[in-house]
């Protein structure tokens, strides 16, 4: 796998394409990421969009960490593109830090929805809603049940199984967004959220964690989401 930080060049054409993305969302930034793996016919690459903090990029432009299989073009119209060859050694027993771009769904069934999967809704916006029908008026423990939806979300025990890790304290839940994308001006709006998590875990099948990091975690890709980031405590 390769780990790339891709920003945009200075110039008319680069400009274009971030207008593009300002007005459409992050499928426009999905697309333009594409073009850097112009021989892959499905994508191979997560993403994660963040905001250049002013020493290695212009200050708020936006900018991008992404794993792909294979390697990104590097003489890109658009893109700086620096990338390295992402292979970590792993093994049972190593503590590392993450953060998680996730989007977490839940799904429910209704007498209307025939779909045997169920509807899938926005698992914070969900809790918010059961916790209201409760009688819960207090923004403070409305906002608390969000969170725990949230933790609930990504410590699922079956999740936490494929991850082949376990944790030993409780991560955060740093950010909750929602956004609005399209993929075509005809189609209708796409909206979504995201929940950013940090903390720490001990690794305890490192294949298989290695394995759902390619793969990337929960739903909503192409916008984003699922790219788990890694570092050594």
């Amino acid at each position: 796998m390769y780990l790339s930080r891709v920003r945009f060049l200075p110039g008319n054409t680069a400009h274009n394409a971030l207008l593009a993305v300002q007005r459409k969302g992050s499928y426009a930034s999905h697309q333009l990421l594409w073009q850097l793996f112009t021989e892959q016919q499905q994508r191979n690459f997560l993403f994660r969009e963040e905001q250049a903090n002013g020493l290695s990029g212009q200050q708020g432009m936006p900018e991008y960490l992404v794993l792909s299989q294979t390697a990104p073009i590097l003489n890109s119209e658009l893109f700086q593109v620096e990338t390295k060859l992402f292979a970590p050694k792993l093994s049972a027993g190593d503590k590392l830090a993450f953060r998680l771009r996730a989007n977490p769904t839940v799904s429910s069934k209704t007498a209307e929805n025939t779909d045997k999967r169920g509807r899938r809704h926005d698992v914070m916006m969900h809790a918010k809603k059961c916790a209201q029908a409760e009688g819960v008026k207090d923004p403070l423990i409305i906002q608390q049940h969000m969170e725990q939806a949230a933790l609930n979300w990504l410590l699922k025990d079956e999740r936490v199984a494929r991850l082949g890790i376990r944790f030993d304290t409780q991560p955060s839940v740093m950010t909750y967004s929602q956004h609005k994308t399209s993929k075509k001006a005809q189609q209708p709006v796409i909206s979504y959220s995201t929940v950013d998590y940090e903390g720490v875990f001990t690794v305890t099948e490192p294949e298989l964690l290695l394995s759902q990091i390619a793969q990337g975690i929960g739903r909503a890709k192409a916008f984003g989401c699922g790219l788990m980031l890694l570092r050594r405590v």
